[in-house]
């Protein structure tokens, strides 16, 4: 069994000091799938797994469904 060190995990007070986020936007990211770890009474994320998981792109623009028309239905 592999133990693990605290210092290949970075706390989540300390990335909240860090990154410039809020702790409402890590709990949406760990819903939406961000790598965790509960060390004691800590929330820790790996920061390759942070950068992994904030770097990606974002389209701000919701997808269209094929079905729907542009414009009004008349």
């Amino acid at each position: 069994m592999r133990s693990t060190k605290l210092t290949e995990y970075i706390r989540e007070i300390d990335v909240l000091e860090v990154w410039p986020m809020s702790k409402a936007t890590l709990i949406r990211a760990r819903k939406k799938g961000l790598p965790f770890v509960r060390l004691g009474a800590y929330v820790c994320y790996k920061p390759e797994d942070l950068e992994a998981f904030f770097s990606k792109p974002r389209s701000w623009k919701a997808p269209a469904e094929p079905n729907k028309r542009e414009g009004r239905d008349r």
